[in-house]
This record gives C-alpha cells, structure tokens and sequence, in this order.
C-alpha cells in the first residue's frame, strides 16, 4: 500500500475532491489489514481527524468503497477522533481563560499556529492539537509572572520560549519567534518577523482578527511567513509531518488571494526559504488538491517536492516530542545534521559545517 490513498481521503476530508473524482477500486481493494495500516500513517502523521472525515463522505455517497473496512475499525477511530475534539475544546477553553487573565492586566495575546490554523479546516475541531504558541509582544516576562500568579508553572530555562503548564495545557509564550542564536542571520529574520507584527498592528482593530474573546490571529501576511519558517525549521532538524504539509494547504486554500507573493518570495530569498517553500505548495496542489488561482504568481512546481515527502511520511527521528532528556534532544539534532546533511545542503543551502558551529557557539555564548 502506498500513501495514495491517504491523500485522496485528505482532499476528500478537506473538500478539495469529490468521490466521482477519486479511483473508488483503490479503496475497495484495500483488506481489513491495509486499512488499519492506513489508519495507523494517518494517526502518525497527526491527520486522523481530516482522514476519518474522507471515510465519511466515501460512506455518504453509498459507493461500497469501504466495505472491507471493519466496523470496529472504524469505531475505534471515531472514539479517537472524538477524543481529539475534546482535546481541542479543553485546550480553547484553557487558552481563553489563561488569555483572558493577560488581557486583565493589559496583555494583547496573539495565537500562532495551532488553533489559529485550525479556524481554516472545514471542521476545525478535527485537526490534531498540540501546544498553544502565543506572543505577547512587549510582555514576554509579564505574561510569565501573571501565569504564576494564577498557579500555573513556569519553565523559563530555554531562552526562545518558557514552557507554562495550566490545567493539563501547555502554553509556549515566545520571547523570539526564531532561533536567535543560529547566528545573525537568525536575529536578523527574528527582527524582520518583529517588525511585521508592529507594521501589520492595524489588524489587532479588526474583529475579523480576534480567533477568540481575548486572542488574536496574525495578520495573513505574516502568518505566510512564519508558518514558512517553522516548517522549514521542524524538516531540517527533525523532519516534518503531514500536518504541517496540511495546515499549509488550508493556508493556501483560505488566503492565497489575500498574501503578496512578491514580497513573500523576496523574505523567503533572504532566509533561504525559497526551495522549502517551493515544495510545500507543489505538495498542496499536487497531492492535496489545492487549486491555485494566482498562478503567475505562485511557484507550483518544484524539484525538491517528492523527496522533501517522502521524508515526511517514511522517516521517523523525531526530536522535540520524544519526551527525551534536553542533552539527548541536542545531541539527537546533532546526528540528524549529518544524517540528513542533503536538507542543510540541497533545500535550506547551509553547509552542515557552519550549522554546527552555529548550534555550539550559540550554546556555548548563549549569542541571542
């Protein structure tokens, strides 16, 4: 079995394909045991929910695709898939009441990623939640003090983040948007992105911007180019999941009208992000289904696509969520620099020689 059919359930989950369009016979063929091996890619892979919802409109239409898929199969992935909205819901309800402490004492709280991304989905309570990312402009330290004011811990050990713990989330209030220790060219992206949120900060006065009573989501246009960023960021050093590939079709999907794609090729020049930007929207349109409008605006065919996918779905050294002590986290990322020299190399253009001395001189002089 190949991921095919995976992607033809994603584009159906996220509405970008109807079953008249997909190969039914690559379903009906599949065994009971291919269909929980593509149940068990799609939870991996952090795109449970949005697959269950393409299993959905396959049973809609009464076509018999999914006649060999188990009941129980499919019940068991509906509990967790429920499971996974009530993650979602816990985690907003958390988030507001964490946010709208902030907000008491003057704090504006901006939501990156996670539940910002979610609003984009068709049934935003499906995509698989992870930690709440949030800026708080000015306030970094504030916001930290308020959390453990209210009973919240607080882990301030790593510099471009604290770690608050309340009521079961976990909240990564950013101090930097970007590793400001790789380096000047580091500070400099960290400062760009700065600048963008002050330069864009008309749209905290939209109410289109509030995600909810007291959060905000970035403006479209800086929202292109961090989640560029902290894709590309997550695949160089650890890999990258299909949610990420996912969250960035839906990006695409809901706002490529609304973005400056000159401007936006222009910051992806200077932060050698263009290659990895390139292939992240090929695989959105080629595999995803996305349907690109602007089309003498966007690159919509790169070299590097296939490869930079395979990756994502057939290798597995994850670092940041092994649950590893934070020296084998460093020397993990360490080995992944060699292992995987080609995405320093072919798609960030960095040789693996000055990334190192990037990682131990930062560490070392602790230069953000």
């Amino acid at each position: 079995m190949t991921a095919k059919e995976l992607f033809a359930l994603l584009r159906l989950g996220i509405g970008n394909s109807t079953v008249e369009k997909e190969n039914l016979s690559d379903f009906i063929i599949l065994s009971a045991s291919q269909w929980k091996s593509l149940g068990d890619l799609a939870q991996k892979q952090g795109v449970l929910g949005v697959m269950l919802d393409g299993i959905d409109r396959l049973d809609a239409t009464g076509c018999g695709a999914t006649r060999e898929l188990p009941k129980e199969q499919k019940l068991e992935w509906i509990g967790e898939v429920l499971t996974i909205e009530q993650a979602n819901q816990h985690q907003v309800a958390v988030m507001e009441e964490m946010a709208g402490i902030w907000s008491e004492y003057g704090c504006r709280v901006v939501v990156m990623k996670g539940q910002a991304n979610g609003t984009m989905y068709p049934e935003p309570n499906h995509r698989s939640p992870g930690d709440i990312d949030c800026y708080l402009f000015e306030n970094y330290a504030k916001g930290n003090d308020i959390a453990r004011k209210v009973g919240a811990d607080v882990d301030e050990s790593w510099y471009k983040h604290s770690v608050i713990s309340y009521k079961g989330e976990t909240f990564e209030n950013h101090q930097y948007f970007v590793h400001t220790r790789d380096g000047k060219r580091g500070k400099l992206l960290n400062d760009e992105l700065v600048e963008g949120l002050k330069v864009q900060g008309s749209w905290l006065m939209d109410e289109k911007a509030k995600l909810t009573e007291f959060t905000y989501m970035p403006p479209v246009q800086w929202n292109a180019m961090f989640l560029t960023y902290h894709a590309c960021a997550h695949f160089v050093s650890e890999g990258l999941r299909l949610k990420q590939i996912l969250d960035w079709a839906m990006f695409l999907k809901a706002h490529q009208n609304d973005v400056d794609w000159s401007a936006f090729y222009m910051y992806c020049e200077r932060n050698n992000l263009r290659r990895f930007a390139d292939a992240m929207t090929t695989i959105a349109v080629k595999y995803l289904g996305i349907k690109v409008t602007q089309k003498s605006q966007i690159t919509t065919d790169s070299p590097y696509a296939e490869k930079i996918l395979h990756d994502a779905l057939y290798e597995d050294d994850y670092v940041f969520s092994s649950g590893e002590s934070s020296w084998k986290n460093r020397w993990h990322i360490v080995k992944n620099l060699f292992k995987y020299r080609w995405k320093y190399e072919e798609i960030y253009q960095q040789s693996v020689w000055k990334q190192l001395w990037w990682y131990a001189s930062g560490f070392m002089f602790k230069t953000e």
